[in-house]
């Protein structure tokens, strides 16, 4: 996989990822440095407006704006935590999370789906595929970073 490095971003191929580093002064507190979220998503608009959310409250952000893109980007990022949404063109959320958690090297990253499906049976399969947490689009900005450093056990 090729990659291309400016001072605040990797791009991989094909674009369909991109990593974008939180605010410096934002990450103080932990010595781990700030935590690293993947957003998946095939909505450019709702990966830049969670993009937005993180970035402004200290977290680090890589994303994928394709279930493919997202296997090949979380193995290569090893993020802290992952942000899925479910309906995705090419591969859906629930097969991400099942190849996530079936690769020993990211089935401990945590996977929290973030998606418009309200269906407790949706909701169950995402539990069932050992998702951390479920939160229902739209949802509220404070709600997703409070699950995040539940999540995480850490702060932004």
């Amino acid at each position: 996989m090729s990659t291309r490095t400016s001072p605040r971003s990797t791009v991989y191929s094909g674009g369909l990822s991109s990593k974008m580093d939180a605010p410096k002064d934002m990450s103080a507190g932990s010595d781990r440095g700030p935590v690293r979220v993947a957003i998946v998503d095939d909505d450019p608009g709702i990966v830049k407006v969670i993009s937005v959310i993180l970035k402004t409250n200290g977290f680090e952000v890589v994303n994928a704006l394709s279930g493919a893109g997202a296997i090949d980007m979380i193995r290569a990022e090893q993020p802290d935590v992952v942000l899925l949404d479910i309906m995705m063109p090419d591969i859906d959320g629930f097969e991400v999370c099942r190849q996530i958690k079936g690769d020993p090297a990211t089935k401990d990253i945590p996977v929290i789906f973030v998606s418009a499906k309200t269906g407790m049976d949706h909701m169950d399969k995402g539990m069932e595929l050992g998702a951390a947490g479920y939160i229902i689009k739209p949802f509220i900005p404070a709600a997703l970073i409070a699950k995040i450093k539940e999540t995480t056990d850490r702060s932004g």
